[in-house]
Formats: C-alpha cells, sequence, structure tokens
C-alpha cells in the first residue's frame, strides 16, 4: 500500500516513538539473549557461557548500562519436557510435565504403525527407545 509523503508524516506524527532513558542500557541485538540487570533492571547481555551438563548451562551477563557494569552468572536448567521427542538420549533423565496425557502417548506408540526412515540431521539408532532393553547403534 503506497502513501503520499503528507500520509507517511501524518502516520509517523500519529506513533508516538519510545523514549529511551539513560539507565535502560543500550539497544542488544539479540533479544534472545536479554536477561535484566538484578540491580538497575537494564538489559544485560551473555558475555560467554558454556554447558555444565546435558540439561544445564551457565550464562556470564554483563550490564548494559555503562553507570552499572555489573556482571552476574545465570543458570538454565531443563526442568520438564512438553512432549516426548522422537530421538531421545537414554542416559538424559528429563522429567514429563504433568499436563502430558501419559495414556494418550502410550495408545499413540502402541498403535503407531513403522515406515522406513534415514535420519539426516541425528545419528541412526537401532532398537525400540522405548522398550527399555539395552540399545545397539
Amino acid at each position: 500500500m503506497l502513501h503520499t509523503n503528507a500520509e507517511h508524516e501524518a502516520l509517523l506524527a500519529a506513533k508516538p516513538e519510545r523514549q529511551r532513558t539513560s539507565h535502560q542500557g543500550r539497544k542488544l541485538r539479540y533479544e534472545g539473549t536479554r536477561w535484566p540487570c538484578p540491580h538497575c533492571m537494564a538489559s544485560s547481555e551473555i558475555r560467554t557461557s558454556y554447558m555444565v551438563s546435558a540439561t544445564m548451562r551457565e550464562s556470564f551477563y554483563q550490564c548494559t548500562n555503562v553507570e552499572c557494569g555489573a556482571c552476574f552468572v545465570v543458570t538454565a536448567e531443563a526442568t520438564r519436557q512438553l512432549n516426548v521427542g522422537a530421538t531421545p538420549n537414554p542416559a538424559v533423565t528429563i522429567p514429563l510435565s504433568s499436563h502430558v496425557r501419559r495414556d494418550m502417548v502410550r495408545v499413540v506408540l502402541d498403535n503407531a504403525g513403522e515406515v522406513a526412515h534415514e535420519a539426516r540431521f541425528t545419528t541412526p539408532v537401532t532398537g525400540d527407545l522405548f522398550a527399555g532393553g539395552a540399545n545397539t547403534s
């Protein structure tokens, strides 16, 4: 939809620009890495991180407010699964969320047919991961 210059200026004038105050820190490029500073509530960003285990990551954050400059550590952990993955790792135990209808998952697994599949993004696993027996790869 094309607008004339007057219409475009009227649209810009009608939408007030969000006022940024100095305590908010600088704008971050990746919004997914944002965590509020516990001291000044400005945005913080990840400086580095590493995996503690298969279900836990520790991230080092730095406040973007130059007057604050706080550095702190955030620990993120996978605490529950919302659905059952197609290629579960038997060595990793993440409990299912209470909203998962286990009886329905059992019915689906019991009545599901099998179709040949060639894995492209994960290593192929032979055996049934849900049978509870030893797996061979």
